[in-house]
This record gives structure tokens, C-alpha cells and sequence, in this order.
């Protein structure tokens, strides 16, 4: 809960800089976009929002705790709802006609059951998660909590008080995550070791699966305690300027991440082994050299070693990589035409500016929820409304702002997924124009096949939850026919082959 802002909703800088108590003018470093109609009717009613936020953090006592819940409870209602359409969906046996002619039916009917037993499993797990975050709520279990922290404190060193606050909030996110830990432990060994592993795709050994979790937590507190100790000093010193103070360093911070995790982090879980030369990583080469993209590194990735799902994906800031599961390499044996198109589509988000996007748009709703998060900091009806009667620690209220962000958080989701899906066909097309559209058919529907991917989606539940278009939409606007696709593997091939031949041999026998 305390790292909450990427699930803050983005908007456009000028809507900041209009409503803080400065008022600066609007940031004309987007051109004139501040004077288009449009622009203005958001910044107006975004103005709106943060001057109805700026009195609700003077007013007398508002039911901030009560609202969360009731909106926490419809969201959940209407998620169910969502995957109840889902879940009818997977109950059919016909795919859409496009697939009618390219997918085998025991594959789509398996396809089908994985996606049901992960729509009962999703079901559960959401009544589940709500009733217990509700119980939370109305019992007043993290107020409690944070009264239970003094005493752990206090029972290591008996010399410390409740004015040690730093120390204190830290005793409290450490209970407070193995309490998160044990209620979510019994779901992700189920979703492991028997859903992912009824349908052939889980290779996690419980060894593995108990040492990720202990090196997540150690990672959580190399960089938590840290994290939570200057997260204070820069909210108890900024004053009145906390707003932008705050917005800097959580900047500062998201981008040391994303440059730490490819380097550091990951291969901590992970095996990274440089491609073998050869013609995929001659093809490859030639690939990023034709678009200028500045490759540097070229890994596989050992993803097999916890599951058979594939992927593929580039990263760096600065220094430019990519990765490719190994299971993606066995899927597309044989064929590196697949595994240059997926890889033409992963460059295109680079191509057209994606990423660097994605970082400004971060940015910027960073900021607005700076904004909103200066505003509210010092209201105390918050504190007392989720049960903090005699405290108003700095962390805790961070926490909560993040909690009463749940409504412009819904927004925010389906907005980012439409933005993703959008970026989603422009990779496609980058991968058309260079002439990959045909491979990249061929390996979106062998991926899904072996992925056991859902191939029957829910219109509704699609463009709520997904963040990429469906297969037939991909396929639709690659201009691919179910004549076109060839999904035959070199591992089907040689299993052709060899068939071919103990038929010719049985032949003679029998002669």
C-alpha cells in the first residue's frame, strides 16, 4: 500500500500548475495545447476535483473510511460481474470463425478449461481478498496494528519511544506485509502447484518457490527501509513545498529502479546468458542496426526453470537490451522469422516512442497526485476516520491518501489499458510496415496455443482488464486470413517425419 503511485492516474501538467497555491500558468512546454477547447474543458473540471479535495481537508469530519469501503465493495461486485462474463465465455466450445480453421479443437477446448479454472480461481480469490480488506476496515485492524508496533518495538529495545516515529512505521510496514504474506500465501500456492501445474505450464519446485519469496522479502527491506526513512524526512521537512519535494523524489526514485532492476534485481531470480551467434542472433543484429535501435546486450532468459509461458521484451534507459524466454526460443524452433517478428513488434514500442511516454505520462500523474497529496497530508478527519484517533504519522497518512485513491484508481486502469492497447496495434504495424506481419501472425497464434491463452474473450472484460487487443483483433488488423497461417513447428516436422517413417517401416514388415 505505501508505494502507491503506479496506480495514480496521469494528466496533463498545466492541470497542476493552475490549481496550486502559486498558481503558475500553464506549462507551454506541450505547445500551445493549453488553449485547444478540450485541453481547457479537463484542466476546468480537473481544477474543480482539487478545489472539492482543498475543502474536504479543512471541513469538519467526512466519512472518508465509509466511502472507501462502500466503493471498494461496488468495484468488487462489478469485477465479479466481469468475470462471470468471462467465465460463460470459457464455457463455450467454438472459437470466433477467424480460428475456426487455425487452432486444433483439443487445443481450444484445453484453452477454454485453463481459462475457466483461472476464472473460479479469480472469483474466489476476489470475495476472498474484499471481505478480508472490509473486515480489516470496520475492525480497525491496522490502527490496531500500528498500536501493536510500539510494543515489538519496544519489547528489541525497551529505551524506545513513541516518538520514534521512523522506527516505529517501519516495525508496523514489516507487520503489516507479513500479515499481507499470510493471508495471500494459501492463493499462490494453489495458483502454483496445482492450477499451473494441472495444465503443464508450472516447473516452480516448492524449494524455488520458498527461496523467491525469502529474497523478495530481503529485497523488500534492503529497499523498503531505506525508502520508508527518506520518505519521511522529505514529508516532516518540506513545509509547505511538500507537494513538489515529494514529486522529486519519487521520480528520482522510480527512474534509479528502472535502471537498477535489469542489472541488479532480475538476475538475482534469474539465469542471463548471452544468445549463442548464430542466424537468429545475426537476424537480430540486422534487425536493430536497419532501425537504429542502440543494442548492447542480447540475453536468453531461463523462464522455463519456473514456467513454460514465453515472452520477449527489451529494457535499459541508457544501456539498450533484450531478452527472450527460453521457452519462447523452443516454442519458435526452427522458425527465427517468428522470433525476429515478435522481437520487430518489441522494437517498435521503442520505435514510436513508447516507453519514453510511458516515463513522461508517469511523471506528470506523479505530480498531480503530489498535488492532491500536499492537500490532504495534515487532515486529520482522515486519521480519525480509519481509526488513527491520537496519531497523525507521516507514513500512515501517506497510506491512507493511498487508500481514498480507489475511485480516480478505477479511472486510471482502464485508461492505461486503453493507452497500452493503443501502443499495442501501433507495434503491430511497425512490425507490418518492415514486412513481418505474416511471422508475427503465425507466432501470435502459435504463442497463444501453447500459452493456453484466451482466445474467447468477453468483449466487456477485455477492454476493462486487458492491456493488449485479442488475438483476432491483432490478427484482423495485420490483415491476416486463417489461410495465411502456417503453424507448424520444426518439432511437429520432425514428429511428421519420424511418423512417416515407422509408418514405411511397419509397412515392410508387414510385407
Amino acid at each position: 500500500m505505501l508505494i502507491f503511485y503506479h496506480k495514480i492516474p496521469y494528466l496533463s501538467v498545466s492541470v497542476f500548475f493552475e490549481t496550486v497555491p502559486c498558481r503558475w500558468r500553464t506549462i507551454d512546454a506541450m505547445g500551445r495545447l493549453g488553449d485547444e477547447p478540450e485541453i481547457r474543458f479537463v484542466v476546468e473540471v480537473c481544477s474543480e476535483c482539487l478545489e472539492f479535495v482543498g475543502k474536504m481537508s479543512t471541513n469538519g469530519a467526512f466519512p472518508y473510511m465509509p466511502l472507501v469501503a462502500a466503493f471498494e465493495f461496488g468495484m468488487t461486485c462489478f469485477e465479479l460481474y466481469l468475470t462471470y462474463r468471462q467465465k460463460v465465455r470459457f464455457e463455450s466450445d467454438k472459437p470466433a470463425q477467424i480460428l475456426e480453421t487455425v487452432v486444433p479443437a483439443d487445443k481450444f477446448i484445453k484453452a477454454q478449461e485453463y481459462g475457466l479454472a483461472k476464472c473460479k480461481f479469480s472469483m474466489i480469490s476476489q470475495i476472498v481478498s474484499s471481505s478480508l480488506s472490509l473486515v480489516f476496515q470496520f475492525t480497525f485492524m491496522y490502527p490496531k496494528l500500528w498500536q501493536f508496533s510500539l510494543s515489538v518495538m519496544q519489547y528489541f529495545k525497551p529505551t524506545l519511544s513513541a516518538e520514534n516515529e521512523i522506527i516505529r512505521t517501519i516495525t508496523f510496514m514489516i507487520l503489516s506485509s507479513v500479515l499481507g504474506s499470510l493471508t495471500s500465501l494459501p492463493f499462490g500456492l494453489y495458483q502454483t502447484f496445482v492450477l499451473e501445474q494441472k495444465f503443464g505450464f508450472n516447473r516452480t519446485t516448492l524449494t524455488t518457490y520458498i527461496k523467491d519469496s525469502l529474497m523478495g522479502s530481503a529485497l523488500s527491506l534492503v529497499i523498503g527501509v531505506p525508502l520508508i526513512t527518506a520518505l519521511w524526512y522529505v514529508i516532516d521537512k518540506s513545509g509547505p513545498h511538500l507537494w513538489l519535494y515529494f514529486w522529486l523524489f519519487l521520480s528520482s526514485f522510480s527512474l534509479f529502479m528502472a535502471v537498477l532492476y535489469p542489472s541488479v534485481i532480475a538476475p538475482l531470480f534469474n539465469k542471463f546468458t548471452p544468445l549463442e551467434e548464430g542466424e537468429l542472433k545475426a537476424g537480430i543484429d540486422k534487425l536493430a542496426s536497419s532501425i537504429g535501435f542502440p543494442l548492447k546486450k542480447l540475453y536468453v532468459m531461463d523462464g522455463s526453470r519456473r514456467s513454460t509461458h514465453s515472452n520477449a521484451y527489451f529494457y535499459g534507459i541508457f544501456t539498450k537490451g533484450i531478452v527472450l524466454f527460453d521457452s519462447l526460443l523452443d516454442q519458435c524452433k526452427g522458425h527465427d522469422d517468428r522470433v525476429l517478428a515478435v522481437l520487430c513488434h518489441e522494437l517498435g514500442h521503442w520505435k514510436e516512442g513508447h516507453t519514453r511516454k510511458s516515463l513522461i505520462i508517469g511523471l506528470l500523474h506523479m505530480l498531480f497526485m503530489s498535488g492532491l497529496y500536499g492537500m490532504t497530508a495534515s487532515n486529520k478527519d482522515l486519521f480519525v476516520s480509519f481509526g488513527y484517533t491520537s496519531d497523525t504519522p507521516h507514513l500512515i497518512g501517506l497510506m491512507l491518501f493511498s487508500e481514498i485513491l480507489g475511485p480516480l484508481d478505477s479511472i486510471v486502469s482502464f485508461a492505461m489499458n486503453w493507452m497500452s492497447r493503443k501502443h499495442e496495434y501501433e507495434a503491430d504495424r511497425f512490425a507490418k510496415t518492415l514486412g513481418h506481419s505474416q511471422a508475427l501472425g503465425d507466432a501470435l497464434v502459435s504463442m497463444h496455443i501453447e500459452n493456453l491463452s484466451n482466445m474467447n474473450p468477453d468483449p466487456w472484460y477485455s477492454m476493462y482488464h486487458n492491456s493488449h487487443p485479442t488475438l483476432v483483433e491483432r490478427l484482423m488488423a495485420l490483415g491476416i486470413t486463417p489461410s495465411q497461417i502456417d503453424l507448424k513447428s520444426e518439432k511437429e516436422q520432425d514428429t511428421n517425419g519420424t511418423t512417416a517413417e515407422q509408418q514405411d517401416t511397419e509397412s515392410k514388415k508387414d510385407q
